[in-house]
């Protein structure tokens, strides 16, 4: 209830399929706030509640993350396309174009002239203090820019226009890393509020900016009555083809719900199944299920179903407001009928 009327979070694929039933094609305010109202009737709306403003706060700040973090992916290709016409073997000095000496250096000196015109002193001491590395390392770098740079005088696009987006990209790149290390701290300064966010990293494979990611869109547990309905809130349910006798066997999920946890929970999945560089399992309970899985299915469909195992373990987490404790299947089964010998 806000200034004294009752609120409804009308979901947008409800209030869109709602306009087909007016026959004529007819598209007004009118006509709209018409049909909107009949959604109150004809579905089965609930009143919305807010959640409390530290999760809001989390979500705005974890979303914003997200689509600056896909911003910065789109900036660093087109960086890349444009470098590998300038310095086609650019790639071969330094891995990435968007690491900190590649850039620093592409900042300042953004054609094979630039670089060429350059003393060996200043080359080595920008690589040394970028990189944070020994005199021999970047003494080779050197030598290799300088290769690099004079087979770009014959193999390369030797136009100005090029040189100049190489350095207004890598402008760009270098803003948008910015900005992002200010949200990953205003991100982490809000998580320490929420105790939710500590209880979800508690998961093996799940960190701060995962959990917050999670927390944030999932908002307050008790919305969900059981974790199907959290499952089908995070958009991986599988979809339902029936008719009659068929019943379509292969089922994508409905992504119909939020495509922001839906990635985290991806990232999760990959994490979880993951071996470290030891040898020793993230989740081990999780790479046993995905191992046994596997030889019977496709990645993406097993990926799928550690997804939908990790959204039932949070819902777990958060309902009982207790941290994860790693156990095995037949622990739980055995603690399972513990419990039952103990109420019978």
């Amino acid at each position: 209830c806000k200034n004294g009327f009752e609120v409804f979070l009308v979901n947008p694929l409800q209030s869109h399929s709602i306009k087909n039933s007016y026959i004529r094609k007819v598209k007004n305010d009118k006509v709209d706030a018409e049909e909107l109202a009949k959604l109150y009737f004809v579905c089965d709306l609930r009143r919305y509640y807010p959640s409390k403003s530290s999760i809001e706060n989390l979500k705005i700040l974890s979303r914003a993350f997200s689509n600056l973090s896909e911003q910065r992916v789109s900036m660093v290709n087109q960086l890349t396309s444009a470098v590998d016409q300038v310095f086609p073997s650019f790639t071969k000095v330094f891995n990435r174009v968007s690491s900190k000496t590649a850039t620093q250096l592409l900042v300042n000196y953004s054609s094979p002239d630039e670089l060429l015109n350059l003393s060996k002193e200043d080359v080595v001491s920008l690589i040394r203090s970028c990189s944070r590395r020994s005199l021999q390392y970047a003494e080779k770098k050197y030598k290799l820019l300088v290769k690099c740079a004079k087979d770009a005088k014959d193999t390369g696009i030797d136009l100005l226009a090029l040189s100049k987006v190489i350095r207004i990209y890598t402008q760009n790149l270098m803003y948008i890393d910015g900005k992002l290390q200010e949200l990953e701290e205003m991100i982490k300064e809000c998580a320490i509020t929420i105790p939710e966010v500590d209880l979800i990293c508690s998961i093996p494979g799940f960190g701060k900016k995962l959990s917050a990611i999670i927390v944030s869109e999932i908002g307050d547990i008790s919305r969900f009555g059981n974790a199907k309905q959290l499952v089908a809130y995070c958009g991986i349910d599988p979809s339902v083809r029936q008719s009659g006798n068929f019943t379509a066997a292969k089922n994508k999920f409905t992504k119909r719900g939020s495509p922001y946890i839906r990635k985290a929970l991806y990232i999760a999945a990959i994490i979880s199944v993951r071996k470290a560089p030891n040898g020793t399992c993230v989740n081990p309970v999780i790479y046993d299920y995905y191992q046994e899985k596997i030889k019977f299915k496709s990645r993406k469909q097993v990926l799928g179903a550690v997804m939908n195992k990790l959204v039932r373990i949070i819902f777990s987490v958060l309902k009982n407001n207790r941290p994860f404790v790693l156990i095995t299947p037949e622990e739980q089964v055995a603690l399972y009928h513990s419990k039952i010998s103990k109420v019978a």
